[in-house]
């Protein structure tokens, strides 16, 4: 089977399976990568657990600030190589990979400096910070390779190639699996290193991917070969780009944010409520990993339609792109609602008070993910269709909604009043994004076949 996909003549639905496959696969590996690495570190106690949970906002906060150029170089070479002008993709891909390099140097020295300021404001255990303190330090060596990566990914998916991207991606995948345990507690010339071990296995790992990338595009004389080989700084595609993926980035670095003052509500609790949601949100990445992974392949595939003016299949890309993201907010819902009582067994065997909390808080976020997946793909229409701005505000108001309705539900119900106001607001937010795109395809697609 080729790698790339013809997304202006293909039938619709066996091209956003063929698309999708690889991208969802990647989001699987990488799920399972998430949940293996937080069973390791779950053996060396809660408070590493949590510590590693803390850290991780820091890292929701670099993907979404990287989604400005990932968004916006995405859904204009996607467009461009739609309408056959690759001259004008190249430059697009170019300039995005120079965006996002420079955004992940700027972000590195904010880590640098507000570091020991975002680990206080938890205000958790000094064992715990000083975890925190250890992971972090190692993990924002390797951020340039966070952002880079992500791009050259975007890259291949906007030419209808997610094949080469997943392989790639999981080499460093797999590679970073394998070095997890080996780091952490020690074998052979490796000494245990505890938490640092699987932060400078996560870096080198995705060090790998770079190179594997770069290597790779070089070789070849397609587009992605040319995109390394021939620069030209544009002001025009530097503005369009940071421009077109600002709502999107706006929208998860809010996310990311309130996340962080939802974290703190939590440990008000204690450790426990956060290490509970650290595995927590892990296992509910079976939802959210998988249609952002669905996502892309949408977007491409309204994008490329939408830049050729073939609206009819722009309707049809919508029509099976929510269909198949239904399908795994149904399947998502069953499964952690059907196993709430089991699931984080594999990660505290030996800790009751965090198994117990775990079920309840999947009881409460397996009745939204439904609403979840329809949203994020409804949000691949919307931005192969260059309107980020749509779900980025529908996300927006109603994630900052996340913290009154947890003040108003943890006078009744403590630390779940947080989970339930997260459920809460994730099913409003996929009933809006539903109706809203409903209502822009009726208007802006519709009446130019009629």
């Amino acid at each position: 089977m080729k790698s790339q996909l013809d997304l202006l003549n293909d039938d619709i639905e066996k091209s956003l399976i063929k698309l999708s496959i690889p991208l969802t696969l990647t989001a699987f590996v990488q799920m399972t990568y998430n949940l293996v690495d937080t069973i390791w570190i779950g053996r060396l106690g809660t408070d590493a657990v949590a510590a590693v949970g803390v850290a991780s906002f820091v890292i929701w906060l670099a993907n979404s600030i990287g989604f400005i150029p990932k968004i916006g170089m995405g859904v204009y070479s996607s467009q461009a190589y739609g309408k056959n002008d690759k001259k004008k993709a190249v430059s697009i891909l170019t300039n995005g990979y120079l965006q996002a390099f420079i955004i992940s140097l700027i972000f590195m020295v904010t880590v640098i400096i507000f570091k020991d300021t975002f680990i206080g404001f938890y205000k958790l255990k000094k064992e715990v910070n000083q975890l925190t303190d250890s992971y972090l330090s190692i993990i924002n060596i390797g951020f340039c390779f966070l952002f880079i990566n992500p791009m050259f990914s975007q890259a291949y998916h906007s030419i209808g190639d997610s094949m080469t991207p997943f392989k790639i991606n999981c080499i460093g995948l797999v590679f970073n699996i394998v070095m997890d345990p080996i780091l952490i507690f020690g074998l052979g010339f490796f000494p245990a290193m505890g938490i640092k071990g699987a932060a400078l296995a996560t870096i080198t790992a995705q060090a790998i991917v770079s190179l594997i990338f770069i290597f790779y595009m070089k070789a070849g004389d397609s587009l992605m070969g040319e995109s390394l080989k021939k620069f030209e700084f544009s002001f025009k595609w530097q503005a369009r780009i940071f421009k077109l993926g600002l709502p999107a980035s706006i929208l998860n670095t809010i996310h990311a944010f309130i996340a962080i003052i939802l974290n703190r509500f939590m440990a008000y609790y204690g450790a426990v409520p956060v290490a509970v949601y650290t595995i927590g949100s892990q296992l509910e990445s079976i939802t959210w990993m998988t249609t952002e992974g669905c996502q892309v392949a949408i977007s491409s595939l309204v994008a490329q339609n939408y830049g050729a003016e073939k609206y009819q299949r722009v309707l049809d890309s919508n029509k099976q792109g929510l269909k198949l993201v239904t399908y795994i907010g149904i399947f998502a819902t069953i499964f952690l609602f059907a196993l709430r009582n089991v699931l984080f067994i594999a990660f505290v065997p030996d800790d009751p008070e965090t198994i117990a909390l775990g079920a309840k808080y999947l009881a409460i976020l397996s009745a939204s993910e439904l609403f979840m997946a329809i949203e994020i793909g409804a949000t691949g229409v919307f931005n192969g269709l260059s309107d980020t701005r749509t779900p980025a505000l529908i996300s927006v108001i109603f994630n900052i909604a996340r913290i009154p309705f947890s003040l108003f539900f943890m006078r009744y119900f403590d630390v779940l009043g947080v989970w339930i106001a997260m459920s809460l607001s994730s099913i409003i937010k996929g009933i809006l994004c539903f109706a809203l795109l409903e209502e822009k395809i009726k208007k802006e697609i519709k009446t130019k076949i009629a």
